[in-house]
């Protein structure tokens, strides 16, 4: 698989990796980045968490160079705090490629002029927006007899799903696994009613084939045409965020828990919430774990943290009852 040779005098592609809470974006970003370093690259990331820690960044090579935007959306009121970090990344790093993980609740158009002004005096290029989707959520959005109640809390989230479908180049229906066949190809024509030009792959673990991952990354590109950026005209594009009613509660944890109980807790957490990550330590396990929580599904991995790192939980969601959660949480010592 020849990657074509890059060095400081040639273009830096720049791809966003794009999409909703939990799709699978930082498990795609970690294989992409094993692939560029494979092939003799040097990547560098650009990692935008709602929350004030940065996660996601823990599962991420320790020798990448990163910067950090934490604690808002890189798409509106961190907007020109992006460029300056995609500047900074450039002057300090000089790496081969540049790939910006956005929070789940971004809306990656917003940052394409961002990307379009920083080009005019670095090297830098807009390869490819990449917006991964799960299928099964999506499903449980589209399909009356799904079998899941997506709740009103969800469906205020469609518009930003689709302004997420609608920047991209590429649509990677992730999580294929959980969805039926009628499922994958009912969602699949939704997506294709938002998005008739960009390519769309199946997958599941967000697992595609090197080839597609070259193409993301070739700067000038070999997608086709029809594939390429396809801005949203002025006019059309509505600048009150989906995300606005979105907020996020972080959560320092004082003392390790048990590990049934908080897994209970995490299940029990209402509808209105998209989504909660972080590290924990349980009572009953001498490891440390990040955990991921969406779409009423858990993940638990052992993770020896980077640096000096807190028990810290994050949840995402609308309307939240903070106080409760966090008398909840008491019963799980």
């Amino acid at each position: 698989m020849p990657i074509p040779e890059q060095n400081h005098n040639t273009t830096i592609p720049v791809v966003i990796l794009s999409g909703f809470l939990g799709t699978g974006k930082t498990t795609l970003l970690k294989q992409w980045i094993q692939w560029s370093m494979e092939q003799g690259l040097k990547p560098a990331v650009v990692m935008n968490e709602a929350g004030e820690v940065n996660l996601d960044g823990q599962l991420l090579p320790a020798d990448v160079a990163m910067k950090e935007m934490l604690n808002g959306c890189i798409c509106c009121s961190m907007r020109g705090d992006f460029g300056l970090k995609l500047y900074e990344l450039v002057q300090e790093e000089q790496p081969d490629i540049i790939y910006v993980e956005c929070t789940g609740i971004a809306e990656p158009m917003e940052l394409v002029d961002s990307i379009t002004e920083i080009s005019l005096y670095t090297n830098v290029v807009l390869t490819t927006i990449v917006t991964l989707a799960d299928a099964k959520h999506l499903a449980d959005l589209f399909l009356p007899d799904s079998g899941a109640a997506s709740g009103k809390s969800s469906r205020k989230m469609l518009h930003l799903l689709q302004e997420q479908v609608r920047a991209a180049q590429l649509i990677l229906l992730n999580k294929a696994d959980l969805a039926t066949a009628d499922q994958l190809e009912a969602v699949k024509l939704r997506l294709r009613e938002w998005n008739a030009g960009a390519r769309i792959e199946v997958t599941r673990h967000a697992k595609v084939e090197p080839e597609l991952w070259r193409s993301c990354i070739e700067a000038g590109g070999s997608l086709s045409a029809a594939e390429k950026p396809n801005p949203i005209a002025a006019e059309d594009h509505n600048h009150h965020h989906a995300h606005d009613t979105v907020t996020v509660w972080t959560y320092t944890m004082p003392r390790a828990v048990d590990s049934e109980r908080f897994e209970q807790w995490l299940m029990s957490l209402p509808l209105n919430v998209y989504r909660a990550k972080g590290i924990v330590t349980f009572t009953d396990t001498t490891k440390r774990y990040m955990f991921q929580f969406a779409y009423r599904a858990t993940e638990f991995v052992p993770i020896t943290p980077q640096g000096d790192v807190k028990d810290v939980i994050v949840v995402i969601g609308e309307q939240m009852d903070t106080a409760a959660f966090e008398q909840s949480l008491l019963a799980c010592e």
